[in-house]
């Protein structure tokens, strides 16, 4: 299991004393839904997931009234599911497919009985028009993939190595040389891995650099038809850029 620094900011979320729900957004593939499945499984007796995309019949859910009884009512009937106050979780996953369950957490947020969570990708989360932002009801958390340290930490480095070179990092001090090799191998090969979980873990698991190329692929694959999705104008123009992107990196600069 990969490890994440989000992870504490969903625990810090929870234990807050003023109630919101939470709206993570980034890019896609960056792990949102397994973040919030693992922070369910261990912080809720109850979890109820939607995704808008695999489930599309769930958005006329909130085609009517938009009151949290009339909802709540739907949600229970939907999943003929029991849904105990206060240790639920309910996750509306790809939350940019359904415009009027966003507006409609103000309303479940103020009903108080159940947590939420909203997760969209950034190329689609503001897509639809959205009849009314829940402007004072939301917490908006960023997404971002595997940063070098937590790419360590999937390796199995150890938080006492992760200390020490952050000790040596403030203090301007010298790396042990041993460290400093190993470090700098793993830095290599984060370089060529990328923070994409499912890249990195396929890395931690194989080794096999082949393998992490598919992943990669297949995430620019998806990425280039969310362009095909979401771009109202000038696809062309937009995959063109994105395809371009690699080469212009390794442009210098003058």
């Amino acid at each position: 299991m990969l490890k994440r620094k989000i992870y504490h900011d969903l625990v810090v979320w929870k234990n807050e004393g003023v109630k919101k729900a939470l709206l993570i957004d980034g890019a896609r593939q960056t792990g949102k839904t397994f973040i919030v499945r693992e922070f369910a499984a261990r912080n809720y007796s109850c979890f109820l997931e939607i995704n808008f995309v695999t489930m599309p019949p769930a958005a006329a859910m909130f085609d009517g009234d938009l009151n949290a009884d009339t909802i709540i009512t739907a949600l229970t009937a939907f999943f003929r599911q029991k849904l105990d106050p206060h240790k639920t979780l309910v996750f509306l996953d790809e939350i940019q497919e359904c415009p009027r369950a966003r507006t409609a957490i103000k309303f479940l947020v103020e009903d108080g009985r159940f947590d939420y969570i909203e997760s969209g990708s950034l190329l689609g989360v503001r897509y639809k028009t959205v009849p009314s932002y829940p402007v004072g009801y939301e917490t908006q958390l960023r997404m971002f993939p595997l940063d070098f340290e937590e790419f360590l930490a999937a390796n199995n480095v150890q938080k006492g190595t992760l200390s020490y070179l952050r000790t040596c990092f403030e203090k301007d001090e010298p790396v042990n040389d041993a460290v400093h090799t190993t470090i700098i191998q793993l830095f290599r090969y984060y370089v060529i891995t990328g923070g994409m979980p499912d890249a990195v873990q396929r890395f931690v698991d194989t080794h096999d650099i082949a393998q992490v190329v598919q992943i990669q692929n297949d995430i620019l694959a998806l990425y280039r038809q969310d362009i095909s999705k979401y771009a109202v104008q000038d696809r062309q123009r937009i995959r063109d850029i994105f395809d371009r992107l690699p080469s212009e990196l390794n442009t210098k600069s003058s």
